[in-house]
């Protein structure tokens, strides 16, 4: 069942900020929750009222409700708003009244929100997202023209923007470093505990009932019915929060409709428009490379979800300047529960998955803008993505497999295998034209492979797919015939994917050939023939094995071979870039040249040229 929100506001405003307001929240996203909507009208402009009984024809579930007191002469310009004791206590009192409609109609959760602020559009489904019994979100507002901008929250007391121990004795230059620092941290995306809060502000069920109230407390003289709800709330043992993921644009004045206008066109209608990404990694010790990973997803995600397992040195500390979003996981030799937890704390419509030592270039942010916009328009339970596992002098890679990178979050789908895990996905599947670059920065550790030994040890079942892995781990460490026994094992289940059963020949080749035994390195060469169409990788080989042994006219053959095929595979297999390119022509140029055929060797030295 869906948790039931409740929007409410109470209502006195102009008509030109007013209709802003209701197209904010007639824009929030509402797939995850059952919103329903209360005003009540205050206003002394016939058209506000007319513009809330609108918004009640277009929307389900509006109640509005007319405020029968004497209407307090309110006065705001564009210096300030003038506010006196007798209208704070009528606005307490119909917060108040919609706090008591909430809790009799059993509502999970009442967000009460200012009438002159506008709202990105997942905003509530955000807030709700983080389970806080009272959590607002934040806005800046210059509040005396040609002063700085500063938030809704506060610290301390009435609008103190710092933290000050009881006996303290602070000097102006401390309350300035103090102050800085804690707006400097709202500046920050994440979630935080303040002192004070309102104007936007959700509050549980539970917060409903423990007594939570915005009436005068009256033996407090602190001036806003704000102030009062927020002091009973400590005394409650309540804890505030603000999200400063998502700000709200204020409109407290008139001459703010012009940036209004701007943040409806500029953030509100093209939210709704793309989809939203939330990152999630999992991370230990990645002091070195975790802030150029990130950095290159700035602008681009929704969401930053870090998954630590572990760390010793400073990387929760670097991923803090990047998100609020960091949770330990206690780390069991197994990489498919550190993923399934990161993808279980992403709220966003897609999860993008990356390592720490992942990025992606500047000329891909583009096209990742794009894709989030064509999202938007078309089906798709997975993307498909380029992963370039090394790359020359130039960016280009030489190496490069896919994979299912960015999946929506509907799907719930699981990642498999505790080592060299793969994410199950099914559905509709797209390739887009984005690639992530890896940038090794670690030296290869024996992690994988102990976990494999200790499996093993363990009695353990092994997949086909740990097999192949595990056969893979031994060969990266010269354990050559260690890696042919497993990959043996793997090829006699039959169960293998076929772009692993022909990795894994070629791969039993290159062990025999560092054995030093070359017939059987020309068996396991040719075995993948049987798969289909020869791929250039395979070719390549097979003519360094003939020209290795000065057969030129069957090297030639081969080399020749690798430059017929031009589609490469999209199955997700390993693409050696030299293979497909510039290394069958130099080849072809070094067979010739040692056959004597200068010209046809300095033909296709040329056609190397050009491919590289």
């Amino acid at each position: 069942m869906k948790p039931r929100i409740l929007i409410a506001s109470p209502v006195r405003q102009k008509p030109s900020i007013l209709a802003y307001f209701l197209f904010s929240l007639q824009s929030l996203e509402q797939q995850e929750l059952e919103v329903d909507f209360l005003f009540i009208d205050d206003n002394d402009d016939p058209q506000s009222t007319e513009l809330l009984a609108l918004f009640q024809s277009k929307i389900e579930r509006v109640t509005i409700f007319k405020n029968d007191q004497n209407n307090d002469l309110y006065m705001k310009d564009e210096h300030t708003h003038y506010w006196t004791d007798s209208l704070i206590e009528k606005v307490a009192k119909m917060k108040d009244s919609i706090i008591e409609h909430a809790i009799q109609l059993q509502y999970d959760g009442l967000l009460l929100i200012d009438s002159d602020l506008l709202l990105v559009p997942n905003t509530v489904q955000n807030l709700w997202n983080e389970q806080k019994d009272i959590i607002s979100n934040i806005f800046w507002t210059q509040w005396h023209q040609n002063d700085d901008a500063l938030p809704q929250v506060w610290m301390m007391d009435e609008y103190t923007l710092y933290q000050i121990n009881n006996g303290e004795k602070l000097d102006a230059i401390e309350i300035a470093n103090r102050t800085s620092a804690f707006l400097e941290m709202l500046k920050v995306p994440g979630v935080y505990e303040v002192g004070g809060l309102g104007a936007c502000t959700l509050i549980s069920r539970q917060a409903l009932l423990k007594g939570v109230r915005f009436k005068q407390l009256k033996n407090l003289s602190f001036w806003g019915e704000d102030r009062h709800f927020c002091i009973r709330a400590s005394a409650l043992e309540i804890p505030l929060f603000v999200d400063t993921r998502l700000p709200a644009f204020h409109i407290y004045r008139e001459s703010d409709l012009l940036g209004a206008e701007t943040f409806k066109n500029e953030v509100i209608i093209p939210y709704k428009k793309n989809v939203t990404v939330s990152l999630c990694m999992i991370v230990k010790n990645e002091e070195q490379v975790l802030a150029r990973c990130l950095s290159s997803l700035q602008g681009l995600v929704d969401e930053i979800i870090i998954i630590d397992t572990g760390s010793t040195d400073k990387t929760k500390e670097i991923a803090k300047h990047f998100t609020n979003h960091i949770y330990d996981f206690q780390w069991v030799d197994d990489f498919a529960k550190a993923r399934n937890f990161s993808f279980s704390k992403a709220t966003k419509d897609y999860i993008l998955w990356l390592d720490a030592d992942d990025v992606l270039q500047e000329r891909e942010r583009q096209r990742f803008l794009n894709l989030k916009k064509e999202l938007a328009n078309i089906e798709a339970d997975s993307v498909i993505m380029d992963y370039f596992l090394a790359v020359d002098q130039h960016g280009n890679p030489t190496y490069s497999v896919k994979r299912n990178r960015l999946v929506k979050r509907s799907c719930y789908f699981n990642w498999v295998g505790a080592v060299h895990e793969y994410l199950s996905v099914h559905g509709t599947v797209i390739q887009s034209n984005i690639a992530i670059t890896h940038r090794k920065e670690q030296a290869h550790t024996d992690r994988n492979m102990n976990i494999y030994k200790q499996r093993e040890e363990q009695g353990k079942p092994f997949s086909a797919r740990d097999l192949f892995y595990y056969g893979n781990e031994c060969k990266d460490q010269a354990l050559y015939e260690e890696a042919i026994e497993k990959y043996k094992q793997f090829l006699a289940t039959k169960q293998g994917w076929i772009e692993d059963e022909i990795a894994a020949y070629l791969n039993l080749a290159d062990c025999y050939e560092k054995l030093k035994a070359r017939d059987k390195q020309l068996h396991f060469l040719v075995k993948p023939l049987a798969y289909g169409m020869p791929r250039p990788e395979i070719c390549c080989r097979l003519g360094a094995r003939f020209l290795q042994d000065e057969q030129y006219e069957q090297a030639i053959y081969w080399y020749e071979q690798a430059t017929f095929v031009k589609n490469k595979a999209m199955q997700g297999n390993l693409v050696e870039h030299a293979a497909w390119t510039w290394l069958p022509y130099s080849q072809l140029a070094v067979c010739y040249e040692r056959l004597g055929l200068q010209d046809k060797a300095e033909e296709y030295r040329c056609l190397a040229h050009e491919q590289f």
